[in-house]
């Protein structure tokens, strides 16, 4: 888990850098006309995504169940039909590609070389999206059987590939079109290494197709329509508010509720790393019936993820107003409310985000697909009616107020049901603990930042140096068990004394 974990956040630290460095790049080496064209249809394509109904995590939760079980037989037959079901939508990704570069070119109202060139995109990166069906689905037989590391390794090598191919691309002069082809070529990659990787990880694995079978098929399809419900209503709860605000507001609303956002989902993905690797390792104990170390791995895994949003959260709510300036400018300080009102729903939510991989584990995830939708649904129209009201900010009260809903009542009652375990039990052992510590830091961090009303970057820095290394005090001090603090003692005396007998070794062989 810690490996998978640590694997996590490498990767997302390793492409996201490589994906900052590479915007600015792609802006000025297109120029806007091509760069516009590049991001709308790579949007719109964002949206393939949905074709697989869920049957990447399905695949994750029955690899892992399976492999738990020691049931070769109904892993290769549940892999085989999953990489059927990938490859048919993989055709079917391509023949919609074709039918939208006939169609969108005269949507947006192109003609002459622009409209050929945009035609060409959307088959070339339509070829790209559909490619990643397969691979993805390898990429989840990896996850299912907990080598993140292998998973994580071939996205890094996947962007670094990326990241030269684009760069030979506009150094070559070769436009958009020469990006987009790259862009096939890194989906081709991506493919083959995760086949090698998974034949790494594990040496009995190939492709059995005579194991594929409808019933198998469709016991993943009954599995992954909840997967897809909820899927569903992520995107009416994620994915609709810039167009709510340019449709209902206005167009140059948009970038100020974008800035607050984005500070969010960096918020989100840093938590994301460690709820990874969490459904397959709760699967796996299901599959083994092992009931009460699932439960104390649902507990222990809460309360990490508590301590992490309430410290990620605490720290945007303090540090959020200068954080806005010295990020983007003092005139977006003013959208500091609408970090506030996202940031609040969010630590709520992350906090007991281990209970959504149970329900997933225990495929008694049905509600959850129910609820999410209909999460996302009111979303939605709260977002539309408090816009009129109360503008962006009305927008994140909407996403913020049904998730809060959703995250307080909903989701523990069928979390803990599932579990068998009781409310008193849930509190005291998964979030006290985590809670108590961020009101301490809370409280003792707030006076202090007073001294400083306008730091630079270095002051910033420094100051966020000094709140981590209180929050981690604050956590090994309250946040966490006196079993965990002897378990992380006993693993920092492990890793000392490996590593010293790695130096030693060294040094024998040098001499």
């Amino acid at each position: 888990m810690i490996r998978s974990v640590f694997s996590n956040w490498v990767a997302m630290v390793v492409t996201g850098l490589l994906g900052f460095i590479l915007t600015p790049l792609l802006i000025h080496g297109l120029g806007d006309l091509q760069y516009g064209m590049w991001v709308l249809v790579a949007s719109a394509l964002e949206q393939y995504g949905l074709l697989d109904m869920g049957i990447r995590g399905t695949l994750q939760r029955f690899v892992a169940r399976y492999e738990g079980s020691r049931d070769r037989h109904a892993l290769d037959e549940t892999f085989a039909s999953a990489l059927a079901v990938s490859l048919g939508v993989c055709l079917l990704a391509c023949v919609i590609s074709v039918g939208l570069a006939r169609v969108l070119p005269s949507f947006f109202q192109l003609s002459g070389p622009g409209a050929a060139l945009f035609r060409k995109l959307v088959v070339l990166l339509g070829l790209s999206v559909a490619v990643t069906f397969p691979a993805q689905v390898i990429g989840a037989y990896l996850c299912g059987l907990l080598r993140y590391d292998l998973f994580n390794l071939a996205a890094i090598a996947s962007a670094l590939l990326r990241f030269g191919l684009f760069v030979a691309a506009l150094r070559l002069r070769s436009g958009a079109l020469g990006v987009a082809a790259a862009t096939l070529v890194v989906s081709l990659f991506t493919w083959a290494l995760h086949w090698y990787l998974a034949r790494w990880a594990d040496p009995r694995f190939g492709i059995r197709w005579r194991l594929a079978s409808w019933r198998t098929t469709r016991e993943l399809f009954g599995y992954s329509v909840y997967v897809f419900l909820s899927q569903l209503g992520d995107f009416f709860r994620f994915r609709v508010d810039s167009v709510v605000i340019a449709r209902v507001l206005s167009m140059g609303l948009v970038t100020p509720f974008n800035v607050a956002a984005r500070l969010v989902e960096y918020f989100k993905q840093v938590l994301y790393a460690v709820m990874g690797p969490l459904m397959p390792a709760m699967s796996s104990l299901d599959g083994q019936a092992r009931d009460s170390d699932l439960r104390r791995l649902f507990l222990r895994a809460t309360r990490v993820t508590a301590l992490l949003s309430f410290f990620l959260g605490s720290l945007l709510l303090l540090d959020g107003r200068v954080l806005l300036r010295l990020w983007v400018g003092e005139r977006f300080v003013s959208t500091y409310p609408i970090l506030l009102t996202l940031v609040i729903g969010y630590m709520v939510a992350l906090a007991q985000a281990p209970g959504v991989s149970v329900l997933y584990a225990r495929a008694e995830h049905e509600p959850l697909g129910w609820w999410t939708l209909g999460e996302g649904i009111v979303n939605l129209a709260l977002s539309i009616y408090w816009a009129k009201r109360y503008g962006i900010l009305g927008v994140a009260l909407g996403t913020a107020v049904p998730m809060l809903a959703t995250k307080l009542i909903l989701q523990p009652w069928f979390v803990l049901r599932a579990l068998r375990l009781s409310a008193r039990e849930y509190v005291l052992d998964a979030l006290a603990r985590p809670l108590l510590a961020a009101l301490l830091f809370i409280t003792l961090v707030k006076l202090p930042l007073s001294k400083f009303p306008a730091p630079n970057w270095q002051e910033f820095a420094l100051i966020g140096a000094v709140q981590t290394a209180l929050f981690a005090a604050l956590a090994w001090a309250v946040g966490v068990t006196g079993d965990e603090r002897r378990a992380l003692r006993r693993r920092a005396r492990q890793m000392v004394v490996t590593r010293g007998w790695l130096e030693g070794k060294v040094a024998s062989s040098s001499n």
